[in-house]
């Protein structure tokens, strides 16, 4: 047990280590406006977030790849698994998914609401639980895999956080230009920063709905195939644990369909704004 919160304990400085290092970085920046005091308080979260998301997704999709084609034993449980090093490769992953999480839970409390409301916070907290129950008795590592592949849709989803809150500061707009002119646009300024704005809109979306609607939700049918099979893959986790982990990800599925649905809802809205300026304008 010492052990593990040691691990605990490590895996949480690991991360605020580079929050904290980023924000002594973003010192210097402008921070005369409200946009520009916002940017630099929720910045190093976000860049934090890149590092995270992307050892995740490749984690993730490793993850999958081994086991997809694994007999259901080993997809319900770790340790049935003969592969130590995968093992030991399985349970780091899982490790760094809770501290990540412990450590983004600390922050959205701390600058609630700015990175995120009481959604995302219960979202972290049935993923502390799910990543614990799945490090103690290494249950269900396929689903932890698909799980972690969720994470392939959030850079994509920062880099439209970082559009939005730059093209809105004087300092930072010659550098969506650069980016822009970078990528082969003719257009500058506003209108550039609101076409990069929505390509990377565009392309969240669809990661968001392949890898945490079609990838969770196919993973999702296969740990409900487990935990109901009569074969008793999963008997070595207690059953209240199994219970808990299989609702927490039946729930966390329909929280991605709630937030496909209210990502759709936005991207409507802000076209429809855009219609209505060029009316005016004509």
């Amino acid at each position: 047990m010492i052990a593990v919160g040691v691990k605990v304990l490590v895996g949480w400085l690991f991360w605020e280590a580079q929050f904290q290092i980023v924000r002594i970085i973003l010192a210097g920046v402008p921070s005369k406006t409200e946009k520009e005091c916002s940017f630099k308080k929720c910045a190093p979260s976000y860049l934090v977030s890149y590092v995270h998301a992307f050892f995740l997704a490749w984690a993730g999709w490793r993850i999958v790849y081994t086991l997809e084609s694994a007999s259901l034993s080993e997809q319900a449980v770790l340790y049935a698994g003969e592969d130590a090093h995968f093992v030991g490769f399985v349970e780091m992953v899982t490790m760094v998914f809770f501290t990540y999480v412990l450590y983004d839970l600390f922050h959205i409390i701390w600058e609630y609401p700015e990175l995120g409301g009481v959604d995302m916070a219960l979202h972290h907290v049935g993923f502390l639980v799910a990543s614990l129950g799945a490090y103690m008795y290494g249950a269900y590592p396929l689903m932890l895999g698909w799980l972690c592949t969720c994470e392939s849709s959030t850079p994509l989803l920062n880099t439209r956080w970082f559009i939005k809150q730059m093209k809105e500061m004087e300092y930072t707009q010659p550098m969506l230009d650069s980016l822009a002119q970078a990528v082969g646009m003719k257009s500058r300024g506003l209108v550039a920063a609101n076409r990069l704005e929505y390509y990377v809109s565009i392309g969240f979306l669809l990661s968001f709905i392949l890898v945490r609607n079609l990838g969770y939700g196919w993973g999702l049918i296969g740990l409900i195939s487990i935990a109901l099979s009569k074969k008793g893959y999963d008997a070595s986790t207690p059953l209240p644990m199994r219970c808990l982990l299989v609702g927490l990800t039946i729930g966390g599925f329909f929280l991605n369909l709630v937030w496909v649905v209210k990502i759709v809802s936005i991207a409507m809205s802000e076209k429809k704004r855009k219609w209505l300026r060029k009316d005016a304008d004509q």
